[in-house]
């Protein structure tokens, strides 16, 4: 091995340097990002291919050797870990399907493999090469044209960037890299892993995650570039300030400009600054007002989240200029709009969070938090086009924020969720390495947090849709580590909120959270909205697994969901499917038989079965004699509890004393096929879970509270909503209405919900009964929500149900009866429906009529949309078109009633067929229409 060294740039901040955290041939400074373009960088994203060391047994010198030949090796598209690769190339097929998962020999995955890239370098005179490692998932060892550039000690950390000099090394021509790459484990290194959200990965997620990049630049180059922004208290003015490292690259003194130009339609901000660099120094540049006198933008565009407003984006060009030639550029797009975050009023003897809960503020607007929790593909698969689906499903839902729980994806999910007005709730991870106390770090390991805590925050800093950072998960950091955080973050001048937990704990400088967490399996619809002291338990200060709707909590929902049947026969056979509805698992929690897309999620399931969810469903709905029967029963009531959890949250938002301020339903995605916590499934499927949600994110909406019978209607829009009149009605089983009220609506402003009615029962009524809520401005319907409730409701033991992650324990006899539903008789409809296609989508108009002789409700009716023939007939096999976003599903009609819905999707995934919709429902004979 050469005795030369690489230089190493731009990895840590200096006060680790100063500590003797680095060599002292080290550059201290800001990571360059991830975020934006630099465009003399190169994503190494082709001519990788991998292989176990098993079978690669030369040493890193050889395999770097650009005469090196990988004959056998595994090929791959892009950077990817090992799973990926190996299914890539053909390994493990239907990997997801049954348990065939579980059958990957993971002792393949117990040695090192090697990554090795092949390159074609062609370095101009004067030019200056870099290498830019942008994180391991694992730890590595990295060679380049035979020489060892860093061993594994350094060279680790899922979200590190660490920045080599290769000038020296960079061959005119061929090159070739190589990763000697060890086994992730997230409870060894700082690194990602999916906690216990899903199974673990064979491999453990090993492998690379972000492609590696190769810079080219001039005798300075442009590093940390972003943009400050201090905005007028009314966003009447924003003053802005453009930031950026000149490093220089020679021996001597430069002369270097730094000079751009924000833009964003017609408006053109010019701004330049020069400044002299000494020889291999690094120099900050900034650039405001004073310099340049349109960064202070008068009337900015300004970004809000979807329903509140528009996504503007501003774009910032930057380029580093010596002696007339560019040296270095850079290029970004950021949005204006200021974030801030307080604790609520403390009212004595009646708010049960001691300091109040955390409540954010977006363009001086309170709003509730409303979203769920992020997973990456099990294999950290990639595709921006998944991506784009999930954030319209997001955006079709209603709902505002994605949590990142650590596992934070490539940026161009960030920008795509900038273009969406989608939040991003950001932090670390839980439940290893990173939650360790700090005292058992070493000085690499804290180094690493510093050197990843600061890409990090120099990611996500421009980025609108990010609008907060946790530094703590279950835990808060500890005085050591928060000091590392925070002295990171500041330094790359984060300017958003920052709190300490994502449970209610406190920290040293960022203080009391505010927030909570769980519970994560099955309760009833009125858990959500109690009230009152027997929410908050008396042992447990940190408020875990209250999830009654006060205060923000960061991660809860009621547990299992139930994938369609249509979606569960792309990776469940018959015996699978059949153990879901298995009576055996209605004998409590932990009953019935092992399933394996259950898993078992430490203590909040025990085992990979569905006792806890079963039991109560079948309780409240009546017993089940088959797949079909349970489905039904399965599909209403993940809807029926989905909608009142972020209902709840939304009805007690103006609570005086203990206002709801947010919830992160657990989890709005999985790592791949599952009955467990899910608003979507990863084929896109849209189960009961959906569509609950879906009604619960109305831009406008009335709703029905489970604690006091009361009526409210939200406000989610940015926009004044007047006129409005409320109506609700008491429907018997056999379709007699039983009582009518009625009330005008007071003017809503943005965020506001307002209570509009007092509603009770009527006497007499069936035990099981309906209640239909109309929200209308004259002639037009703005809302409609139908209830199904029971005169007899769930009652809990709250005593044995606060601080257990497992869910709701009933009192005996205590389950609401909803069994009246098996008895409605058979509900007509009839549909007409058509097709129009613009710009490669196809638009979807199906309208739905009861027209039963019978004061019969059509309960739950669904439509689906399916491939087919021209005469209206589906295709065979799997011919759901996903994914499509609806307007409305899983409706109920009264006879003589009509809802028209839509459906939008992409035209290409029709894959030629016409379109067919489907008709089914509780008590609604399943037909098909053509839908051309």
């Amino acid at each position: 091995m050469s005795a030369r060294r690489p230089r190493l740039v731009a990895v840590l901040a200096s006060v680790l340097l100063a500590a003797g955290m680095l060599p002292a041939t080290a550059w201290a400074g800001p990571a360059d990002t991830l975020h934006g373009t630099a465009q003399g960088t190169t994503d190494l994203t082709k001519g990788w291919a991998v292989q176990t060391s098993a079978v690669a047994t030369a040493t890193g010198d050889k395999i770097s050797d650009p005469g090196y030949s990988t004959a056998g090796w595994l090929p791959i598209s892009r950077p990817e870990t090992e799973m990926a690769a190996l299914l890539e190339n053909g390994r493990y097929p239907n990997v997801f399907y049954s348990n065939n998962l579980a059958s990957v020999p993971t002792a393949q995955f117990t040695v090192n493999w090697w990554y090795r890239n092949q390159l074609t370098v062609h370095p101009r005179p004067g030019q200056h090469t870099y290498l830019i490692m942008n994180g391991i998932s694992g730890r590595a060892n990295l060679w380049l044209n035979g020489t060892k550039l860093a061993d594994e000690a350094q060279l680790q950390g899922a979200y590190s960037r660490i920045e080599y000099d290769i000038t020296s090394y960079v061959h005119d021509g061929a090159n070739a890299i190589a990763l000697d790459i060890y086994k992730n484990d997230a409870n060894k290194y700082l690194t990602s892993n999916t906690v216990d959200w899903n199974p673990k990965a064979p491999d453990g997620q090993t492998g690379l995650q972000f492609a590696p990049q190769l810079a080219q630049d001039g005798a300075i180059s442009l590093r940390d570039t972003h943009v400050l922004q201090n905005n007028a208290k009314d966003l009447s003015t924003s003053d802005l300030t453009v930031k950026a490292d000149l490093r220089n690259n020679t021996t001597t003194d430069q002369s270097a400009t730094f000079a751009g130009c924000i833009s964003r339609g017609a408006t053109r901000i010019p701004f330049s600054k020069t400044v002299t660099v000494p020889a291999g120094k690094t120099v900050t540049v900034s650039v405001s007002r004073q310099d340049a006198p349109g960064l202070h933008v008068v009337h900015p565009a300004i970004w809000w989240p979807a329903q509140m407003g528009d996504q503007p984006l501003y774009h910032l060009s930057a380029t580093a200029v010596v002696q007339g030639q560019r040296s270095d550029a850079y290029t970004d797009d950021f949005g204006i709009r200021t974030v801030t975050s307080y604790l609520t009023k403390v009212v004595p003897g009646k708010t049960l969070l001691p300091s109040g809960s955390r409540q954010f503020v977006i363009n001086g607007v309170p709003l509730v938090i409303r979203g769920g929790g992020w997973s990456p593909d099990m294999f950290l698969r990639y595709s921006s086009k998944n991506i784009a689906d999930q954030l319209a499903y997001i955006r079709n839902l209603g709902l505002n924020t994605l949590r990142f729980e650590g596992n934070f994806p490539p940026d161009d999910m960030f920008q795509q969720m900038d273009r969406a007005g989608i939040l991003a709730l950001t932090g670390w991870q839980c439940c290893n390495r990173w939650e360790d106390l700090s005292k058992t770090w070493d000085a690499n390991m804290k180094a690493n947090a510093a050197n990843q805590a600061s890409n990090v925050a120099a990611e996500l800093r421009d980025h609108p849709s990010v609008f907060t950072f946790y530094q703590g998960s279950d835990n808060e950091p500890d005085p050591a580590k928060e000091s590392i955080y925070l002295t990171a973050f500041t330094a790359a001048d984060w300017q958003t909120p920052q709190v300490s937990s994502a449970e209610y704990k406190s920290s040293a400088q960022l203080g009391s959270s505010g927030s909570k967490e769980g519970p994560y399996n099955y309760v009833p619809p009125n858990y959500w909205w109690a009230t009152g002291s027997k929410t908050a338990p008396t042992n447990d200060d940190t408020f875990t697994n209250a999830g009654s709707a006060y205060g923000l909590d960061t991660e809860t929902s009621a547990g299992n969901t139930i994938p369609t049947t249509s979606s569960l026969n792309r990776f469940l056979p018959t015996a699978d499917q059949n153990k879901i509805w298995d009576l055996s698992s209605t004998a409590g929690s932990g009953s019935g038989p092992d399933i394996y897309h259950v898993y078992t999620y430490n203590n909040y399931t025990k085992a990979g079965r569905l006792g806890q969810y079963n039991t109560p469903l079948y309780n409240r709905y009546g017993p089940w004699t088959d797949l079909a029967s349970y489905q039904k029963e399965a599909q209403v009531g993940e809807y029926e509890v989905t909608r009142a959890q972020f209902e709840a949250y939304l009805g007690h938002s103006k609570d005086a004393a203990n206002p709801s301020t947010g919830v992160i339903y657990w989890m709005m995605n999985k790592a791949w096929p599952s009955l467990q916590w899910s608003i979507y499934g990863d084929d896109f499927d849209q189960s009961g879970v959906y569509f609950g949600a879906k009604k619960s994110g109305e831009p406008v909406h009335i709703m029905y509270s489970y604690d006091d019978g009361s009526i409210q209607v939200a406000n989610l829009t940015n926009v004044k909503q007047p006129g409005l009149k409320a109506t609700a009605k008491f429907i018997d089983l056999n379709g007699k209405i039983a009582g009518t009220s009625q009330a005008s609506v007071p003017s809503l402003s943005s965020q506001d919900v307002k209570t509009v009615l007092s509603t009770k029962a009527p006497a007499g009524i069936s035990k099981t009964y309906f209640l239909e809520l109309t929200l209308s401005r004259g002639a037009s319907v703005v809302s409609r929500n139908v209830y199904w409730l029971s005169t007899k409701a769930d009652s809990i033991d709250w005593n044995k149900t606060l601080g257990e992650g497992f869910g709701a324990t009933y009192n005996a006899n205590g389950y609401a009866d909803l069994t009246g539903l098996q008895s409605l008789g058979k509900a007509t409809v009839q549909a007409t429906s058509h097709t129009t296609v613009r710009d490669g989508h196809a638009v979807t108009t199906v309208t739905v009529r009861n027209v039963s002789g019978q004061k019969t409700p059509a309960f739950f009716t669904r439509a689906d949309v399916l491939r087919g023939t021209l005469g209206g007939q589906p295709l065979s096999g799997d011919n759901q078109v996903l994914p499509i976003q609806w307007s409305d599903n899983d409706i109920t009609l009264w006879p003589g009633q009509s809802q028209t819905l839509t459906a939008t999707y992409r035209l290409s995934d029709l894959k030629g067929a016409s379109p067919v919709v489907s008709l089914s429902g509780w008590n609604v004979a399943s037909q098909t229409v053509s839908a051309r």
